[in-house]
């Protein structure tokens, strides 16, 4: 699956943000989300199966692994008809 290897991607990035030392941990939060969420739906977008389960070792024993879970939330009231769709 490739999204694991996006996510990895953009840690980088997304580390170097949070520690920087202008940015507060608000904005590193929010930096992060907006992030995460681009990432989510343009993989969804390009047909990823991005429903799944990911785990992540730190980078040194002494730091935390990560786990990750994505899972696709249907919408409370659709605005369309799926049967439409599907003819």
């Amino acid at each position: 699956m490739s999204v694991p290897s996006v996510i990895t991607a953009l840690t980088p990035l997304s580390i170097m943000e949070a520690n920087h030392p202008s940015t507060s941990s608000t904005d590193a939060s929010a930096t992060f989300e907006h992030e995460l969420k681009d990432l989510i739906i343009s993989a969804y977008g390009r047909g990823a199966a991005v429903e799944d389960t990911w785990e992540f070792p730190g980078p040194v024993s002494d730091a935390p692994n990560w786990r990750v879970t994505i899972e696709k939330v249907p919408p409370a009231e659709r605005t369309y008809d799926p049967s439409l769709l599907e003819e």
